[in-house]
């Protein structure tokens, strides 16, 4: 037999492409099967851009030149010795220290420095009150028998107390009277007071609203017999710390010394340092100290709901349905300018006299803070509320007419 070469060299080709196309369709098989899912690339998602913020200082630099010097000659003409800072919209526009941080010998005010906030404390007091109720280890409309056992009235609720309603004596006349220590009662120390020698209310609790500086006193204990922690420590360790707030404190001590300032009251033609007030052991009511700008942080992230729920800041701002008065909310009074509403509260007490405003339809916040006893105080504050009213105005008006006027082209 003839050997034929072109034969099976077309066979060998012919064996070698068959043996590579069945490799092949096996690889396609054996791997489809493995493959339980599809594999999807994510799209990519275009970030919006944020809506940018209005840089409200330079927008309105041309009418805070003029605010800035009607407050510096304002400041001048009353003596105010403190501090004054004015913001919108979450922006300090206005920030200043005025006078003396000690009159006696004229040295200058510093920036940074703390005030005993006297009244101004409570909504830190009411603050921590409604974080307790908002974890559900009080109930506001309980009984405050109910966290402080042997209490002696037994209807007054923690709703009464925050809201000025209980009826309680003034605490301060019961320590003068039967407090026979040199060191004055802390809060517990004072309910004991209070069970043991108030022999009744007042009124009848929740009928009436009247100040009490008692039913702040009470509240302070009620965290303190809750948390197992002491007032200053709580307010600390939930408030304070997390806010980076390290020019504000609870209580004087050595640490901070330096950081606070004193209280001056005037005699004669000048002034004498005043010691701290007897009844400081008790906190709730006053006992907090801040510098201004710690303050309108702490009030701008409580305000936006940052600290607190909105339902517990509503609270605070007495915008709750059925509040049975309309002139404090918890922890902050409540008034109108004309029909606008207005959240403040004033605060007086060691030499200290100071205030926070907030009004919210512009979104202002005005806090003015002094420590010699001024009290034109009051209307130095009312003054400032009412230039920055009109710098607001002002400027919103010009910036649209500016929007509105065409570009001249030379």
């Amino acid at each position: 037999m003839k050997f034929n070469s072109k034969f099976f060299l077309r066979l060998a080709l012919f064996i070698t492409l068959a043996v590579l196309i069945s490799y092949t369709m096996f690889q396609n098989f054996a791997f489809s099967n493995f493959e339980t899912r599809s594999v999807e690339i994510p799209a990519v998602i275009e970030q919006q851009p944020k809506p940018s913020v209005p840089d409200y200082d330079s927008l309105f630099s041309e009418e805070l030149d003029l605010l800035q010097e009607q407050i510096q000659k304002k400041a001048k003409r009353y003596r105010i010795n403190g501090s004054v800072l004015v913001a919108y919209k979450d922006q300090i526009l206005y920030k200043e220290d005025f006078g003396y941080k000690n009159p006696i010998t004229k040295a200058p005010m510093q920036p940074g420095l703390s005030y005993q906030l006297a009244s101004v404390s409570k909504q830190f007091t009411a603050a921590a009150i409604l974080k307790l109720h908002e974890n559900k280890v009080i109930d506001i409309d309980h009984p405050v028998v109910s966290y402080l056992p042997n209490f002696k009235f037994e209807d007054v609720t923690v709703r009464d107390l925050l809201k000025h309603r209980s009826g309680l004596w003034n605490y301060m006349y019961l320590t003068e009277q039967y407090w026979g220590e040199n060191i004055a009662p802390n809060n517990l120390e004072v309910v004991d007071l209070i069970n043991s020698h108030a022999p009744r209310l007042n009124f009848p609790s929740g009928r009436y609203f009247s100040y009490s500086n008692t039913g702040y006193v009470v509240l302070g204990a009620i965290v303190e017999q809750m948390s197992q922690r002491p007032l200053g420590d709580y307010l600390r360790e939930e408030f304070l710390q997390p806010l980076c707030l390290d020019e504000t404190f609870v209580e004087k001590t050595e640490l901070n010394k330096t950081s606070i300032l004193n209280g001056y009251q005037p005699y004669r033609h000048s002034l004498i340092n005043l010691p701290a007030g007897f009844h400081n052991n008790a906190l709730g009511d006053k006992g907090v100290y801040a510098s201004t700008h710690d303050l309108f942080v702490w009030f701008r992230d409580l305000k936006n709901g940052k600290i607190l729920s909105k339902k517990s800041v509503d609270l605070m701002f007495g915008r709750d349905e059925g509040g049975k008065n309309e002139r404090y909310g918890m922890g902050f009074r409540i008034d109108k300018d004309g029909s606008e509403p207005v959240i403040y509260h004033n605060g007086l007490w060691d030499g200290f006299r100071n205030g926070i405003e907030y009004h919210p339809k512009q979104d202002l916040v005005v806090i003015v803070m002094t420590h010699t006893q001024n009290k034109r105080k009051r209307y130095f504050q009312n003054h400032i509320v009412r230039l920055s009213k009109t710098l607001i105005s002002s400027a919103k008006k010009r910036l649209e007419l500016e929007k509105q006027e065409p570009e001249l082209i030379l």
